[in-house]
């Protein structure tokens, strides 16, 4: 599940109690308060400026702090239902729902999902249906595979996951193919800039190499690669 808008759902006021719900120091509170007030937002399109208008709510794209302020702000997102079933990156949350059967987990799912919506309703977050993605795990192969529902939209299994490329087998070939293509089309724009009579020097595009092409290649190596007694993934 997607948060919608993400750090423009903040407010201000939610955000100074929740981290003093969380234990934090007042001071701390109060500087993040603080952080949130007096802001105004302008548009520029061309050469025309519209007038400073006043921000009620949201955090400043750019700022170090914006990320960990959401973090903190949706925090209560990770202990609604069973925590253990939570997992999160940014603004991006996965729910994991384990039963005897296909049935129950649909259903499982289903009632999380209206759970987080209830809790967004009441904190001003919406999340995004259309970004919502569903997927079945199971020993044995399933006759059928049932729709989760997100507010009024059924949601039908996907055999692939954006959310670092997870496939319905528990295989990463998905997104081991999709970074490797990623990594080939960088290195592809750097032999075309070596492709020339007074190029670069050896050393320069190895070094190109190491800081373009390999950090690419090697997105999310923690978690898939196995290590060096075992190169291959299933």
């Amino acid at each position: 599940m997607d948060v919608q808008g993400a750090f423009d759902t903040v407010m201000r006021n939610r955000l100074v109690l929740r981290l003093r719900e969380q234990g934090w120091p007042n001071h701390l509170a109060r500087w993040a308060g603080s952080f949130m007030g007096g802001r105004s937002a302008r548009v520029r399109y061309q050469d025309t400026v519209t007038p400073s208008s006043p921000l009620q709510c949201g955090l400043p794209q750019g700022s170090p702090a914006s990320p960990i302020l959401f973090l903190l702000y949706t925090e209560p997102i990770y202990r609604l239902g069973n925590p253990r079933g939570r997992f999160g990156y940014a603004d991006d949350t996965a729910i994991l729902s384990v039963g005897d059967t296909v049935d129950e987990t649909t259903a499982m799912a289903s009632s999380s999902i209206a759970e987080m919506v209830r809790w967004g309703a009441a904190n001003g977050v919406s999340f995004d249906t259309k970004k919502t993605e569903v997927m079945h795990f199971s020993r044995s192969k399933l006759s059928t595979a049932p729709a989760v529902r997100h507010d009024d939209v059924e949601k039908h299994p996907e055999s692939a996951l954006r959310w670092l490329g997870i496939y319905s087998r528990l295989s990463f070939r998905v997104h081991v193919e999709k970074w490797a293509a990623k990594a080939k089309a960088v290195a592809y724009h750097l032999r075309g800039l070596t492709n020339t009579i007074h190029g670069p020097l050896p050393s320069a595009v190895r070094s190109a190499v190491r800081a373009c092409v390999e950090p690419v290649l090697l997105h999310g190596l923690e978690a898939w690669y196995p290590g060096s007694t075992r190169p291959r993934w299933n």
